[in-house]
């Protein structure tokens, strides 16, 4: 039997084949540039939980303009300040958005975090990629999720896969939080 991180991963390499997740891409200053024929909703941001025992990923994607306001390349002193400074929001500030109960003792470590533009389109992605490692299990604890300083995030989609645990839910309002129970 495939183990919750492998089965995301799988998941994942159908789903990039599609061009809807883990697009190989080019990266140039934090700006990636791929063609896709998937959906763009503008407020709305996905966000992937999956563990394996005490090992998981975390996958966060948005439009850019939900979080960054804008989804143009960043070409502007304004632009590239505002694209660095939430670049960096995520990259160092995860686990104040998403935050595990301390009895679980988890890491959160920053693989990636890129605006991506899509080819011949005027839409552009936010996405961020992470790692994290638990000294003991989320089941049986909370998870809080807080975004608000991203004022044009108005939803997000969370999917938590958590060994045989399997949860989807909508945040419409932040901070949220949400048990982590069968």
């Amino acid at each position: 039997m495939k183990s919750t991180l492998n089965l995301l991963a799988g998941i994942a390499l159908c789903l990039s084949t599609t061009g809807l997740f883990g697009r190989p891409a080019i990266a140039k200053n934090k700006i990636e540039h791929h063609h896709e024929h998937g959906a763009h909703v503008h407020g709305s941001a996905k966000l992937n939980i999956a563990f394996d025992k005490l090992q998981g990923r975390i996958e966060f994607k948005s439009s850019a303009e939900a979080v960054l306001g804008f989804e143009h390349e960043a070409k502007s002193t304004k632009d590239k300040n505002k694209l660095s400074q939430v670049t960096l929001v995520f990259e160092k500030e995860i686990e104040k958005m998403i935050q595990f109960q301390s009895s679980s003792e988890c890491k959160i470590t920053n693989e990636k975090a890129s605006m991506i533009i899509e080819k011949g389109s005027r839409h552009a992605d936010f996405e961020a990629n992470y790692t994290v490692i638990c000294h003991e299990t989320i089941r049986g604890t909370s998870l809080t999720f807080d975004f608000s300083q991203f004022q044009g995030l108005k939803d997000i989609d969370v999917t938590i896969l958590a060994d045989d645990l399997q949860k989807s839910f909508e945040i419409e309002k932040s901070p949220f939080k949400m048990e982590i129970f069968m």
